[in-house]
Order: structure tokens, then C-alpha cells, then sequence
């Protein structure tokens, strides 16, 4: 094929009706939604990778439309609020505009929006104020019905005594962060280049994904660690089969001695340092052999060095590839098993598991010889109408055994930039949580819940290999917290929100130097936030 034909091919494609893959953040509030319609039985909506396009959005939304006199007065007004949301996507003829953009060009060929991101958060975390700013830019554009792209940016900071400044021990996105006057600042860049050819897209990506079932933790992949860069397959050739697969570069922070150097001019002089070459791939097949049951099950392989070519075949088991290049050469990697389970049978209820499984042999299993399974898991309900109409609650717990997301290799462990690419508790550790989430208006919601955390130590990651002892769950010393909290939330108009917090917290830890002390004790901590854009 000459260069001629294939752009001819490639302009071809790019006009065909396909649909094209701009990809909506996982904490939009469409997830919920969408979640809720499919325990009630209107639709059929597989959730155990996040982000959807908006077209996959979109589609979901047309399947509500024969069932939409069915829903109650909150959900009719939420269903309202999504079509305008994703109107230029859907195939409707509904009276509902198009929601406001700042900006926004269409034609028949090209499209282009763009909107600001502006945030401001004013509180207080044990009697010390703190601010939190952000601003930056969403904007998106696609081409044809086959080509987009779309990019996400923030500036930020946190100021205050009491700003977290490692975010060891939450939910939130770690950071590679730089230091400020009495605070911290970091960026977030994301952005993504998509062809989609209807049943399936392709991507190079700088973002967040999600891979399996929990609300307040993912085990395989969750948003804990920074985004970064990573190519993005998937398949869904079927309504009962969906294929993922990544290819990622992650960050070591292990420096490379050999690429080190020392720069001297005559504006500065600092060290310049390389890290060590750190890799992700991983693919996840999920298949659906009844309506109310999702099965899916993926590997996973860490690797260092040269990028390998068989690396970039999707479908590939990467966590036994080593065996064909030698364990212990430089090469070695760390591998994983992972599989998650979702079951709505029942009419309200969702019921989910998900597990990790980081190291085995199993003919030490089969002799009841647990030392060398190093496993993770979360187990979880969901009931919606619960009680009264409009209010959710979830009971969830996840427990990580020891050694989980380590490796003998520290340059090779399941983490970028330090912080883990799975459940942000991280190994030697559960959480307990229960969450009460209620709905006053389409636009006006509340949750309280309570948790309770634990954190054993980590001991030389060598005692993991070079023993026949496994080392007891929550082994060394302990840290305990209890969280009690709640949020009310308003979208006064889309992607406008005004949030109001409070949470006590009790946090004990026997290790000195692992927590920082203003968080220690009881502490009451609230705040006031404003938002446009997510």
C-alpha cells in the first residue's frame, strides 16, 4: 500500500459512522446514575472498567428512554440532566437542550469544546485553616466520526499546617508535588488520542483507569497513583465479551547510576538524575454468561529496561513471559493474577468481589501451605431504594495481606512515583467501610459513612523470600483509624458544584514517624468548596 492510499484509508475510516471515544472522568456522577438504572432492570451496564466514552454513555442513556416514565421523580430529573449532558451524542429527539458549553464549535466534520476548571476550597483540619485552589482547562475535539482528542490540565495548590502533604493514607491521588509557602502545589495532566471503530477504540493516553468492582478502593487498578502514560485497547465485539489491555510507563524513582551527571553553567549547578526504565501491561477479559452475572479475569506483568516486543501483543499471559527470559536476569519482572465478579440477580442489590493475586505456587496450596500467597480482596453490597426511595447503602470491606504490590526487585514494584497502582490502603492492611448516600433533589445529594482502617508494618521485603513462615496479617507495628463523615453536594447548573464536609477521625499509630502528628488523636476537620469543571 502506497503512503497515498493509506491516508486515503486512514480519511475513510475517519468519515465512517463510527462513534468517537472522549472519555468521561470515573467520578462523574453519570456512573451512579447509570448503576442505579441497571439494579432496577432498565438497562444492562457493565461497570468493571471505568472510564466509558460519552458515546457508550450515550447509548446506555437511549436504552432508558422506553423505561423513563418508570422512574421516580429524582431519577427523572437526573435522566433529564444527562440528556442535555450528552444530547450531541445521543439519537433522541427529546425537548432538552444541549447543556451550556463556554465554547463550542460544530460542523459537519469538526468539533470543538472547551471549558474552564476553577476550584476553591476554604477549611479546617484540627483548628488549623487551610485553602485549596485549582484552576485549568477540559477541552475535547473530535474529527469525523472515528478521530478525537481531549485534554485535561490543573494547576494546584494546598496551603496550611495541616495540609497532607505525602497522601499516604487516603483516597486521593498521590502527587509528584514541589514546595510552596506554607503548602504545596502540583499539576495534573491528561489527555488522550482515540480512533474508534464502533466496537472497539484504541488510545495513547495520559490518565486514570479504573479495573474492577469498589467504591472506595480499587485492588487492580484504581486513580491512587498520578496518571501516566500508557497505550489503551478495547474490544467489545459482543454484548457478552469486552477485552481491556494497557501498556504503560510508570516512574521507578530508582536512579540509574550509569545515566547520572552532574551540570554546571553559569546560571546553576545541580545534579541531573535517570531513573531505572519501569513498565505496565495488563489485559482483563470480561465475559457475561447470564444477564445478571460479570466474570472477569486479567494478569499483569512490571518489567524494567528495554521495552519487549511481545509486551505489545494484547492478548499475551504476561506474568509467565519470564520464564522464557530466565527468573533472576535483569529482566525479571513482577507479575500478578487478578479477577473480579459482579452479581445483580437480585432486584436493588448489587453484590461485587474483586482479588489480587500477587505471588503463589500452588502445589503449596494444595498442602494447605499459605506462606507464599501473597493475596488481596474486596468484598462488597449495594442495595439502592434501601429503606426509602432515593437512598443507597453500601457496606464494603477489603483486606491486603502482607507483602502485596511489593517485590524483591524494588524497582519493579505494582507502584509509579512510590504510590500503588491498586488499592490505595496499600499491603498489610483492610478497611471497613458503610455508606449511607441519599438523593433530596436530581441536582442536591448527601452521604455519611463510617470506616475503620488498619495498618500492620513492612518488614525487608528479603524475610518474604527466604523464609517458610509467613508473617501474620497486621503483623508489626500498627496503625488504627476510625472516620466518621458527611458531604452534601449541589450541581446548580452542569459541572457547577458547591460542597459542604465535615468528618471526625481518631488515628493512633505505634510507629513514630509514619504519621504525621496533627493527625494523630481525635481531629474534627470542614470545609466549604466551590467548583466548575471536572
Amino acid at each position: 500500500m502506497s503512503i497515498k492510499s493509506f491516508f486515503l484509508f486512514i480519511f475513510a475510516l475517519s468519515v465512517t459512522q463510527f462513534g468517537q471515544s472522549v472519555f468521561v472522568p470515573p467520578e462523574n456522577e453519570i456512573y451512579s446514575f447509570l448503576e442505579r438504572m441497571s439494579l432496577s432492570g432498565f438497562i444492562s451496564y457493565h461497570d468493571e472498567v471505568k472510564p466509558l466514552s460519552r458515546v457508550t454513555i450515550s447509548r446506555l442513556l437511549e436504552k432508558i428512554l422506553p423505561h423513563s416514565e418508570k422512574l421516580n421523580q429524582v431519577e427523572k430529573g437526573q435522566f433529564s440532566w444527562f440528556v442535555q449532558e450528552f444530547k450531541n451524542e445521543m439519537k433522541s429527539d427529546r425537548l432538552e437542550k444541549e447543556r451550556f458549553f463556554l465554547y463550542e464549535h460544530t460542523d459537519s466534520l469538526f468539533t470543538f469544546r472547551f471549558s474552564p476548571i476553577v476550584k476553591y476550597t476554604l477549611g479546617s483540619v484540627k483548628n488549623e485553616a487551610i485553602r485549596k485552589r485549582s484552576w485549568g482547562i477540559n477541552a475535547y475535539s473530535l474529527y469525523g466520526s472515528a478521530f478525537s482528542m481531549q485534554m485535561n490540565f490543573t494547576d494546584n495548590g494546598e496551603y496550611g499546617k495541616s495540609v497532607d502533604k505525602n497522601k499516604n493514607f487516603t483516597s486521593e491521588t498521590g502527587r509528584a508535588m514541589i514546595a510552596a509557602p506554607n503548602g504545596i502545589e502540583y499539576s495534573d495532566v491528561r489527555g488522550a488520542l482515540t480512533l474508534d471503530w464502533g466496537w472497539g477504540n484504541a488510545s495513547v493516553q495520559k490518565d486514570y483507569v479504573k479495573w474492577g468492582h469498589g467504591e472506595f478502593g480499587q485492588l487492580i487498578l484504581s486513580s491512587k497513583a498520578p496518571s501516566f502514560p500508557m497505550i489503551r485497547l478495547e474490544l467489545k465485539p459482543t454484548d457478552w465479551l469486552r477485552f481491556y489491555y494497557v501498556h504503560g510507563w510508570l516512574n521507578s524513582l530508582f536512579v540509574d547510576s550509569i545515566g547520572y551527571y552532574y551540570r554546571s553553567s553559569s546560571i546553576y549547578q545541580s545534579d541531573r538524575q535517570k531513573f531505572v526504565k519501569k513498565y505496565f501491561v495488563a489485559n482483563f477479559l470480561s465475559f457475561t454468561p447470564v444477564d445478571w452475572l460479570d466474570v472477569s479475569l486479567g494478569n499483569s506483568l512490571v518489567y524494567k529496561g528495554d521495552l519487549r516486543a511481545e509486551m505489545f501483543i494484547p492478548f499475551m499471559f504476561f506474568k509467565y513471559l519470564d520464564r522464557d527470559t530466565g527468573h533472576g536476569s535483569v529482566e525479571d519482572g513482577n507479575g500478578a493474577l487478578f479477577s473480579d465478579f459482579s452479581v445483580k440477580y437480585f432486584t436493588n442489590y448489587h453484590l461485587y468481589a474483586s482479588f489480587f493475586l500477587d505471588v503463589t505456587e500452588i502445589r503449596n496450596i494444595l498442602k494447605n501451605d499459605w506462606h507464599n500467597t501473597w493475596l488481596g480482596m474486596t468484598f462488597g453490597v449495594k442495595r439502592i431504594d434501601a429503606l426509602i426511595p432515593n437512598l443507597d447503602i453500601t457496606v464494603e470491606y477489603t483486606r491486603i495481606n502482607p507483602w502485596v504490590y511489593e517485590h524483591k526487585d524494588s524497582t519493579t514494584t505494582y507502584k509509579h512515583l512510590d504510590y500503588t497502582l491498586g488499592h490505595w490502603i496499600g499491603q498489610n492492611a483492610d478497611q471497613m467501610r458503610i455508606q449511607f448516600d441519599y438523593r433530596f433533589l436530581p441536582q442536591l445529594s448527601a452521604k455519611a459513612w463510617i470506616e475503620k482502617l488498619r495498618k500492620g508494618g513492612l518488614d525487608n521485603i528479603s524475610l518474604a523470600y527466604k523464609t517458610d513462615i509467613a508473617e501474620p496479617f497486621l503483623y508489626g507495628l500498627r496503625r488504627n483509624e476510625t472516620n466518621i463523615g458527611l458531604e452534601v453536594s449541589y450541581e446548580y447548573i452542569h459541572d457547577l458544584f458547591g460542597k459542604v464536609y465535615y468528618q471526625y477521625s481518631n488515628v493512633t499509630d505505634e510507629d513514630k514517624t509514619r504519621t504525621p502528628a496533627w493527625e494523630l488523636g481525635a481531629n474534627h476537620s470542614f470545609g466549604v468548596s466551590v467548583q466548575y469543571g471536572i
